[in-house]
């Protein structure tokens, strides 16, 4: 791999590959189902074409610049990502062309997924990837956006009032998101459901 360093920047001519969580969006039936970043413009990562990254306070300058925030962030520790605001999907991701390295991860100016599981987001804040339990059902909100829970969570969210107005199949809207991407699924072990345990 050819690599040219200036300070913490990098030109790399080969991917390289780490972790990152996004949102989710899709239809009522969900055949049309798309990653939405974390924390950006809102506008779904194009599906099977590469992201080119853009500077989100519009400031004229290279993606990823030093000084900015700009540019596809990606970790290599996926206990990082638990931190995340409202992560639907974790993946891994291939970046390259200029890429900035920083103490949590690096930024690049391309990338695109290359593994992607939907995740029940309340498991993986309490407990992270590994000791997650499967998502089992998607809620679907009326604005587009899909929040993927396993049953014990669904359950809570009903009994305290979170609104729930269409419930899809996870089974289901994984293998829309995958067929859109064109990716594989990402498999890491999950724990069983509390009653399958005893």
């Amino acid at each position: 791999m050819l690599q040219v360093r200036a300070g913490a920047r990098t030109r790399l001519t080969e991917p390289v590959h780490g972790f990152r969580t996004w949102t989710l969006a899709g239809t009522r039936d969900a055949a049309d189902v798309r990653l939405l970043p974390i924390a950006d413009t809102g506008r779904p990562w194009p599906a099977r074409e590469p992201l080119h990254a853009e500077c989100t306070k519009r400031r004229h300058h290279r993606v990823p610049a030093l000084d900015c925030t700009c540019g596809i962030h990606a970790t290599a520790e996926v206990d990082l990502l638990r931190r995340t605001r409202d992560p639907a999907v974790l993946g891994t991701v291939a970046v390259w062309g200029r890429i900035a390295e920083h103490a949590h991860g690096l930024r690049a100016e391309f990338g695109y997924p290359q593994r992607l599981s939907l995740v029940c987001q309340l498991c993986f804040w309490q407990n992270g990837v590994e000791r997650s339990i499967a998502c089992e059902v998607v809620i679907r909100h009326r604005n587009g956006r899909m929040v993927p829970l396993c049953i014990p969570h669904l359950e809570l969210c009903e009994r305290y009032g979170y609104p729930v107005p269409l419930i899809l199949d996870a089974g289901i809207v994984e293998r829309s998101l995958l067929d859109a991407y064109a990716v594989d699924v990402l498999r890491f072990a999950v724990a069983s459901r509390p009653e399958e345990a005893r």
